[in-house]
């Protein structure tokens, strides 16, 4: 297992919320999806980053987009339309069909919290927000 994805399995059972933060061995992040992703990758939390972690656009700022095909364990699949009630982001871990039309994903989701769960590509049936991409070096 990749780093990213390990330090996303840490995170088992935390519930989701917008204002909430947890703290583990990796630091104190916000308990939404993007807090998850940011603390998954290894960007700053509290108190370095007061919010503890990225937002959804500010994720898809500090990477590039990439071709589902080129999709490897850690990617982000992420929706940055509209505001913080709609935006979405999920870890990539894995495809579960050979036809590479559903995945297992680490995410933050509300009413559940931190799940790992199979998802249809891009994300359960939703084609025109959610775009993969792949953090930038550097």
């Amino acid at each position: 297992m990749n780093e990213i994805l390990a330090r996303a399995a840490s995170w088992s059972s935390v519930p989701y919320s917008q204002t909430g933060f947890h703290t583990n061995e990796y630091g104190t992040y916000r308990t939404d999806c993007s807090g998850f992703a940011s603390m998954a990758w290894g960007l700053p939390g509290r108190p370095l980053d007061p919010h503890g972690g990225l937002n959804s656009v500010e994720l898809a700022g500090i990477s590039r987009q990439i071709d589902k095909n080129d999709l490897l364990p850690g990617d982000l699949l992420i929706d940055a339309r509209g505001d913080h009630t709609a935006r979405h982001v999920t870890i990539f871990v894995s495809w579960a069909d050979p036809a590479r039309g559903r995945y297992w994903t680490y995410e933050q989701c509300s009413g559940h919290g931190t799940i790992h769960r199979v998802v249809d590509y891009p994300y359960n049936g939703d084609a025109v927000g959610y775009r993969p991409y792949r953090r930038r070096e550097g």
